[in-house]
This record gives structure tokens, sequence and C-alpha cells, in this order.
């Protein structure tokens, strides 16, 4: 699947989980929400992100930073474009008391969805390269470079 389709499939499911969240009764989300911790489990990485917002947002479910952090770099460290990008706004802008802001972090996982053509990412890289100093620049460069999307069995 092309980068393009991919984001735009993943960007037409958050809009249909959005969507039943908000007119779905609560024990049919509830039984979305164990289905999608089972796929997450097994490795899925949309159903991985999609955990990761509702946890960020409170979607549905209670608000919870470190679940968020969990699901979220789950599936970015998959590769999962969209999840980078959120990953690196949570570093970016901390979670509660469990994340706190790292700027370093935060540009390294938007450089890896910047790297994907995601041109929100692009837009957020360039904020935080004013707060790096270049050195810390270079340092995130090289880890870029070395990223490997992992495989969950």
């Amino acid at each position: 699947m092309t980068a393009s389709k991919y984001i735009l499939w993943s960007g037409v499911c958050l809009v249909l989980i959005l969507i039943n969240a908000t007119i779905a009764p609560e024990p049919v989300w509830g039984l979305e929400t164990t289905q999608l911790e089972n796929e997450a489990e097994r490795g899925d990485a949309d159903a991985a992100y999609f955990l990761g917002v509702m946890y960020r947002t409170g979607t549905k479910v209670p608000s919870d930073c470190r679940k968020a952090l969990k699901w979220t770099r789950q599936s970015a460290s998959q590769g999962h474009t969209l999840a980078q990008s959120h990953l690196g706004i949570i570093y970016k802008n901390g979670c509660g008391e469990e994340v706190a802001k790292d700027p370093l972090k935060a540009y390294i996982w938007t450089a890896l969805a910047a790297k994907q053509g995601l041109r929100y990412a692009e837009k957020n890289l360039k904020k935080l390269e004013k707060q790096l100093h270049p050195y810390l620049i270079e340092e995130a460069q090289q880890k870029i470079q070395n990223f490997e999307p992992k495989k969950v069995d």
C-alpha cells in the first residue's frame, strides 16, 4: 500500500471511530475497545494507534497518558506515520505527570513522520528545530537514519 493510501485509510478509520464514539451506546463502544486492544496486542499498528488517540483524548475511555504512550509508541515503532506524528506531539507537549516534555524525542518522532510525507509533521518539525541546539538535531538525524520499523508477532 502506498504511503498516501495508507494515510488516507488511517484518516478514514479515525473519522469512523470518532463518529462511532459520538453515536454508539457505551456497551457497543466497550466491546470495540476490547477488540482494538486484542488486535493491538497481536501487533496491529492501526489498532494500537487508535487506542493511543483514544486514551490521550479520553474518547469513550478514561484519559490515561501511560496507556496513550504505550499504544502510540508501539504503533510508531512499527512505522505507522500518524502514530509517529502523534507520539511527537505527546513528547512535545507532555502528557499529565506520566510523560514529561522531551523536545529531542518529539523531534525524532515528528521527523520520522515527516520523512514519510506527512505535511502536518513537516510543519511541526520546523517549529521543533527552533527549540533544539544544532548538536541535538545532528544526534536526532543519526537516530532517524538508523530507524528500522519493528515487526510485532
